[in-house]
């Protein structure tokens, strides 16, 4: 099987940690054609990245998928808890992620996009902030005690949130010059904790290198 990513997107960060994190033999690439063309439309239906080519040449789009997919034929080194309640809060962090949290910070990412792009960025932040609040009290909730944040293994719902809170810290401060995670000590605690990951800390690196490569294309200056 090949993962067809694309270094800049927390879409396929997500499963490419996984992919490292279990040692797959699983080849990383790029896809062939560009984004949005025609050639890329007629060979993936839906249009996006990430892709997995299965052994078949089929492709298996979507990334939650393809998360649960290699979890089930590769469970050695398991990303997915065996006890119902935790796998159901692991989705909940999946879902938090895509339906939460990267809505919020999605206007920041269309005005990088689009230069023309005008957005209320105080009330933004406070929606952000108000978001990332909720997580803050879930993971206190479900994964604290008495000296901060605890948790014992990583899990796909951590893969899956990683990429997204990684753009959280990198893009809000080309903003604002507020600490949109001042308020959070968990969720601070929780990224300290998932950084020491070496998946998570690859995968981090060639997101970095691939977003500022992006911005220098595009000569982003905000503030």
């Amino acid at each position: 099987m090949r993962f067809i990513s694309l270094d800049h997107s927390p879409f396929a960060a997500r499963v490419k940690t996984q992919i490292l994190h279990k040692q797959l033999p699983i080849e990383i690439i790029a896809p062939a054609h560009g984004l949005r063309t025609p050639e890329f439309l007629a060979a993936f239906p839906l249009g996006k990245i990430p892709l997995l080519e299965l052994n078949n040449g089929d492709y298996l789009p979507e990334s939650t998928a393809i998360m649960e997919y290699l979890e089930d034929i590769y469970p050695q080194t398991s990303c997915r808890p065996e006890d119902p309640i935790d796998k159901a809060k692991m989705r909940v962090s999946m879902a938090y992620g895509d339906t939460h949290l990267m809505p919020a910070i999605m206007p920041y990412f269309r005005s990088l996009l689009m230069p023309e792009y005008e957005f209320d960025k105080t009330e933004q932040f406070e929606l952000l902030s108000q978001t990332l609040g909720k997580f803050e009290r879930w993971l206190v909730i479900n994964n604290c005690n008495d000296r901060g944040f605890y948790k014992a293994n990583i899990d796909l719902g951590d893969m899956a949130l990683f990429p997204i809170m990684w753009f959280v810290k990198t893009i809000i401060p080309m903003f604002h010059t507020q600490n949109v995670f001042a308020d959070v000590p968990a969720i601070q605690q929780w990224q300290i904790w998932i950084d020491e990951n070496a998946a998570v800390l690859s995968v981090t690196q060639s997101m970095d290198t691939a977003f500022h490569a992006f911005l220098k294309s595009r000569q982003v200056t905000k503030k």
